[in-house]
């Protein structure tokens, strides 16, 4: 009964499904990532965040971490906080999928735990395991022309939309909107410096 319910979750085409593919290949990604050498490590590194980018529809996202502010900006600086934000954020999914590990990829197993609907969208929970340690991460999911894409992702509850949205808030109060640029610039190379 349960493999049945599980699989009906999972249907082609559904919001889970979506997940499960995008989960996969990041970890796959990772993993080709961690053990390649050379020029083939940056390789492997674009790869993981372009399977990250079909996941997260970070246009969505932009808006939302704006709010109002995102009417002010001239088309030209709506791409750059764009950039700027996907840069980040997808720094920061490949930190949280690898767990702070440095090897054994392949230990890090995703689950898809279930789908319910919310409003429009569709939230998917997973959990994500390494050893011993677990993480509920859930996907806020919308269903566009391309297929399903996450407008929201939830690490232990904590929604990422509300948390950038918040950084940049009190960073745009106090400096402005090229200090937020380049603070999305220096947590994405943090969380880009190899792993020692």
């Amino acid at each position: 009964m349960l493999i049945a319910i599980l699989l009906a979750a999972l249907q082609a085409g559904s919001a889970s499904a979506a997940v499960q593919q995008a989960q996969e290949r990041v970890r796959k990604d990772l993993n080709a990532w961690f053990k390649a050498q050379g020029p083939a490590r940056q390789k492997a590194r674009e790869q993981a965040r372009a399977a990250v980018g079909e996941l997260i529809d970070f246009d969505t996202l932009a808006k939302s971490t704006l709010g109002r502010k995102w009417n002010d900006l001239s088309s030209k600086d709506r791409v750059r906080y764009t950039e700027a934000l996907r840069g980040a954020m997808e720094a920061n999914y490949l930190a949280k999928m690898r767990q702070g590990k440095t090897e054994d990829v392949d230990k890090i197993k995703s689950e898809v735990l279930g789908e319910e609907k919310q409003g429009d969208n569709t939230l998917v929970k997973t959990q994500v395991k390494s050893g011993e340690d677990t993480a509920a991460i859930d996907y806020v999911m919308s269903r566009e022309k391309r297929g399903w894409r996450a407008v929201d992702v939830l690490t232990e509850g904590v929604s990422l939309a509300e948390t950038y949205r918040d950084q940049v808030t009190k960073l745009m109060a106090k400096k402005n909107f090229e200090a937020v640029i380049a603070a999305l610039e220096k947590k994405r190379k943090a969380l880009e410096a190899e792993p020692q």
